[in-house]
């Protein structure tokens, strides 16, 4: 059956990137950006001194159907990003893997939210059994590592054609 209304991923992701404990000790800031480009600025005055939980306001969407209903597929993105010394390697690595750690226990928390239904049944299209990462190369922004992640949701969406919403011509 189509939903209400659409899930708010956005708010979500941010809200379970507070909640992480291992985020908050490290000093890891939680907002929002549009794409990678967003990400650069928002992070210019701060690159050295603050860690980011950055969830994309924009996604991809597709509008699909199985036959029998038609979905609505969007892709979410979140970026998990820490500051570490140039050209040394060993805190690279040291906060690459503090990133990787927040992304593992992120998703944790989908598949245990999902599967107990803990915002009811909104995240029941959430495609948690597979999320797509990636890591960024060493020189994709001088002094920062980190990853990203990206989820579906693929939402039933009621397509139904409803003459009131047309102007007869």
């Amino acid at each position: 059956m189509a939903q209400e209304t659409i899930f708010n991923a956005f708010d979500y992701f941010e809200e379970i990137g507070r909640q992480n404990k291992l985020a908050a000790e490290q000093g890891f800031r939680v907002g929002r950006c549009s794409g990678i480009g967003g990400m650069q600025d928002m992070m210019a005055d701060f690159r050295k001194s603050a860690k980011y939980i950055l969830v994309d306001d924009t996604t991809s969407q597709n509008t699909f159907s199985n036959g029998v209903s038609f979905f609505r597929k969007d892709v979410y993105t979140v970026f998990i990003v820490a500051p570490y010394r140039i050209d040394d390697m060993a805190d690279r690595e040291k906060q690459l893997n503090i990133c990787r750690t927040i992304f593992r226990q992120m998703h944790s928390r989908l598949i245990h939210d999902r599967d107990e239904m803990t915002y009811g049944d909104s995240l029941e299209y959430m495609q948690v059994e597979r999320i797509y990462s990636n890591e960024f190369p060493q020189y994709l922004m001088s002094g920062v590592t980190g990853l990203y992640f990206m989820v579906e949701n693929e939402e039933p969406i009621d397509l139904t054609y409803d003459s009131g919403q047309w102007i007869e011509g």
